[in-house]
């Protein structure tokens, strides 16, 4: 599942929230949080997965 900007965030505290309008502070969270989880060894979820890949693409050095 590949998501746009218009997509809602699918889980966490901005749940239903257009991924664009997701907070960048928000978005660094979840990519430490996912990336350590990943690096721990442990599996994500599907969902976990496209928001990592939707900050991935967006890049997360362009976040504030």
């Amino acid at each position: 599942m590949t998501l746009t900007d218009n997509d809602p965030m699918p889980f966490g505290k901005h749940k239903g929230t257009p991924m664009a309008n997701v907070p960048d502070h928000y978005l660094k969270w979840l990519h430490a949080e996912i990336s350590l989880e990943l690096m721990r060894g442990r599996k994500i979820s599907q969902e976990q997965q496209s928001v990592l890949d939707y900050i991935q693409d967006y890049g997360i050095e362009n976040l504030k």
